[in-house]
């Protein structure tokens, strides 16, 4: 079972009790809220309400089961992050002190070269089991429908999936037959998430793209070369600003610093992250009051690819 973040949301902003509360954690508890911060901007909140009723129509709404559906984006546009959002608001729970516990959705990520028995085996620990024997042979599709059936799993969502489609031919048939049972089961719906290229590749396997016609999420990263995309992940650096942990705000929307972001990431909100984590983990380190140019200069640094005459925050002020 994946263990999923104790996301860090609140913001500083006029909160200064918030704020002298978190400085008096230790540098190792104010490095786990840099690393599992989450700042719901609007782009989030937008592909998030999208996500969500592909689970279920409305919050009193009977879960949607039965198709098989995409959440597609580029690498790093923040989609795990938003699945494992989705997660934590889905987490298991007991009816009443005397049932087991229900687990109403099962997040596996995929790898490569994966087959039938590896995601089933992913499946039974997603859905709670301690530890799994070997599942193979002809039962393999109906223990994993009786699996999700008995558990109240009305979601199986398999992260990375564009790994099914490029693993070798018998191991990529044999998962796709157990996504078909699980959807035609009608226990659960089965949520396919990852690169663009799954949905050029379900196109090709009309048994599955029927199961609902592949409705599909997507998270794109923010187009800088559109004025209110721009000022979109502006707000977004914002938003981050106000909730590192740090003694005073970073402003990372800067105007001085908007082609260094544009240099580090092109309004990916994922590849941004990489940066501010790192340079939040040294400001941390160092007793620094914010995140400061070095800092971040010096995690640009250390993503320099050979063949670079430049990087991002080199020269900035």
């Amino acid at each position: 079972m994946i263990i999923l973040p104790d996301f860090h949301e609140v913001s500083y902003a006029n909160d200064d009790k918030a704020r002298e509360e978190m400085l008096r954690l230790p540098p190792a508890d104010r490095q786990r809220l840099a690393e599992n911060l989450l700042y719901r901007y609007p782009r989030f909140n937008e592909t998030y309400h999208r996500l969500s009723r592909l689970c279920r129509p409305g919050p009193q709404a009977a879960p949607i089961t039965g198709q098989i559906a995409g959440f597609l984006g580029n690498s790093r546009a923040g989609k795990s992050f938003m699945l494992k959002a989705l997660l934590r608001e889905n987490r298991p729970f007991r009816p009443d002190e005397n049932a087991g516990y229900v687990f109403p959705m099962a997040y596996i990520p995929v790898m490569e070269r994966w087959g039938a028995p590896d995601a089933a085996s992913a499946l039974f620990l997603a859905t709670g089991a301690s530890s799994v024997p070997y599942i193979g042979g002809k039962s393999l599709e109906s223990k994993c429908v009786r699996r999700v059936a008995t558990h109240g799993t009305h979601t199986v969502v398999f992260d990375d999936a564009h790994y099914i489609f490029s693993a070798p031919p018998a191991k990529r048939r044999s998962i796709l037959s157990l996504i078909k049972a699980l959807a035609d089961s009608g226990a659960c719906s089965v949520w396919l998430a990852g690169l663009y290229t799954i949905e050029a590749c379900m196109l090709d396997e009309s048994q599955h793209l029927n199961r609902g016609s592949f409705p599909t999420a997507h998270l794109a990263e923010h187009d800088l070369s559109i004025p209110d995309e721009q000022d979109d992940y502006l707000g977004f650096l914002m938003g981050i600003s106000n909730r590192l942990p740090f003694m005073e705000n970073s402003m990372l929307d800067r105007e001085e610093w908007e082609q260094e972001w544009k240099m580090v990431a092109n309004g990916s909100v994922g590849l941004t992250m990489n940066i501010v984590i790192d340079a939040a983990r040294q400001a941390i380190n160092d007793g620094s009051p914010c995140i400061q140019t070095h800092h971040l200069r010096e995690a640009c640094f250390m993503r320099k690819r050979i063949g670079d005459l430049t990087y991002p925050f080199e020269k900035a002020a």
